[in-house]
């Protein structure tokens, strides 16, 4: 599918409105909203070439306006991206319709198309005003490590960032499932993440900007994803222990639920995986056994995983496993929302956009939570039932089946079975584990 919106474009303007067509130099004056081509997805999952209106444009060449501003192969400085915008060419068709000229201006309008398309369902939803519109999106970000196909929030400059696509798939920047993905990442930055010491370690910034050339103005540099060097044969102490728990599970969540968001936006479980295949057994929402979609991950489990790994003492491979870790949870909390909002939507006898869109309406409300949950840890670890139970609490009634799984979910999610979960009359009840006395013990 590489270029393949292009070819498409192409061949309508050769069979069916070149003679009607003709180049448009003046695009630059055309403002307000205009109509354009654009691939878009639609509700097969699938993406077809449709004519959309673009709103609050203000200037068509640079495919500026209200909703977006470009940067072509942007620079920081005093975190805030800074550079030329891009120049984009159009051909406009009899019907006054301009249609994108090359890739390029293609992936601008897209790219507008669905920001403008976000900021209403932010509004939608419940996340009105957590963003500041127009975003600043660079585009043509250049690589000097030979990395492509990426996409990156940068919560420090409030912006997105993408590479250029070189796979045979949708390219990235054409991907709804994606920019809504990322676009979640800025909500939970500024819900969940403003206070929080973990916040720069949600992503690999020195990582993306070293293998980019984004050059960054040093003097307002903000370090925040420094983590404790790792000790070869020592463990962890139990401060540095704390901080990778939270590093592990911040991301994982942030990770885990902007899959869930990328799936309730576009209703493709498989929405990463149409620009990046590699990604699909690792990264998709569905699952042969939906049953089996019934644990989140355990206190336990994350604290030998992180323990065993710290004993290597590389601290770079530590780093990197960090994140690859935090993928692994990630997709354990989107496959969990996933089945979560199925089983509402059936239950409910609610269209499945429509329980999605009610699903993310109840964790915009359950973000703040999380916030404060991670302001008063002090010692504690927050933990998969946290998450669970800040759902629920604003959640509204449960359904006997989602009371059910939730329950399950909850007993399925701690290691050490000293509590388990029940429902009854569509409440979570908590119960002790009394424990069986072992062989010559007294009962």
């Amino acid at each position: 599918m590489k270029r393949v919106f292009s070819r498409i474009t192409a061949a309508i303007l050769i069979t069916t409105t070149l003679g009607a067509c003709a180049p448009s130099p003046n695009s630059a004056q055309e403002s307000g909203d205009v109509r354009v081509l654009a691939p878009m997805n639609n509700s097969q999952s699938s993406y077809s070439l449709g004519v959309i209106e673009l709103k609050g444009i203000e200037d068509l060449q640079t495919v500026a306006g209200r909703f977006v501003k470009f940067f072509l192969s942007p620079r920081i400085v005093n975190n805030r991206l800074d550079g030329h915008a891009p120049n984009a060419r159009f051909i406009k068709n009899k019907n006054g319709e301009y249609i994108p000229a090359n890739e390029i201006t293609q992936q601008l309008v897209t790219v507008y198309a669905h920001m403008q398309k976000l900021a209403e369902l932010d509004e939608e939803l419940g996340a009105g005003g957590v963003n500041k519109w127009p975003r600043d999106i660079g585009v043509a970000v250049k690589v000097k490590g030979g990395v492509r196909n990426n996409a990156f929030y940068d919560g420090v400059t409030d912006s997105m960032l993408f590479v250029p696509y070189t796979q045979n798939g949708l390219p990235i920047a054409i991907n709804g499932g994606i920019l809504a993905h990322e676009h979640f990442h800025s909500l939970f930055y500024k819900l969940v993440l403003p206070e929080s010491p973990y916040k720069g370690s949600v992503h690999n910034r020195d990582e993306f900007l070293k293998i980019t050339d984004v050059n960054e103005d040093l003097s307002t540099r903000q370090r925040l994803d420094i983590l404790p060097i790792a000790r070869p044969g020592r463990e962890m102490d139990e401060d540095t222990l704390h901080f990778y728990y939270h590093v592990a599970m911040t991301r994982g969540l942030n990770e885990g639920l902007a899959d869930f968001w990328g799936w309730m936006y576009t209703g493709n479980p498989d929405f990463i995986a149409q620009s990046l295949p590699s990604e699909k057994s690792t990264r998709s929402l569905k699952v042969a056994d939906e049953t089996s979609v019934n644990s989140l991950p355990s206190r336990e489990s994350l604290l030998r995983s992180l323990k065993l790994f710290y004993s290597s003492g590389d601290n770079k491979k530590m780093k990197d496993y960090s994140v690859g870790f935090a993928y692994s949870l990630a997709t354990q909390f989107s496959r969990f929302m996933k089945r979560l909002t199925d089983i509402y939507a059936k239950d409910r006898k609610i269209e499945p956009l429509q329980a999605r869109k009610d699903l993310a309406k109840i964790l915009v409300k359950t973000l703040p939570k999380i916030k404060e949950d991670f302001k008063v840890l002090s010692d504690e670890y927050y933990t998969s039932e946290k998450f669970v139970n800040a759902l629920v609490e604003n959640f509204g009634t449960l359904t006997e089946n989602e009371c059910s799984f939730l329950a399950q979910v909850l007993t399925n999610s701690q290691e050490l079975t000293t509590e388990t979960f029940s429902c009854k009359n569509g409440k979570i009840e908590k119960q002790a584990v009394e424990k069986t006395p072992a062989q010559g013990e007294e009962q």
